[in-house]
């Protein structure tokens, strides 16, 4: 994905988390759709992706996946 794309997708202008509806102070894109998320949602993500690993399947097989996987 190129800038443009996330420009044209509103990352940059978004304020509210798409997944959790907090308050954007810090802003980052989903590890495994298009949501823009706020930090503890991204550490939620962390840890989706650690039970991944546990579960012996690779985190990157995931990514961009556009769902959370269940694990």
């Amino acid at each position: 994905m190129n800038i443009r794309e996330v420009e044209q997708m509103g990352f940059f202008n978004k304020t509210k988390c798409d997944r959790c509806s907090g308050q954007l102070t810090a802003r980052i894109m989903s590890w495994f759709n298009e949501d823009t998320i706020c930090l503890e949602c991204s550490s939620k993500e962390d840890v989706i992706k650690q039970k991944l690993r546990e579960n012996g399947k690779k985190p990157s097989d995931y990514e961009g996946c556009g769902f959370i996987p269940k694990v």
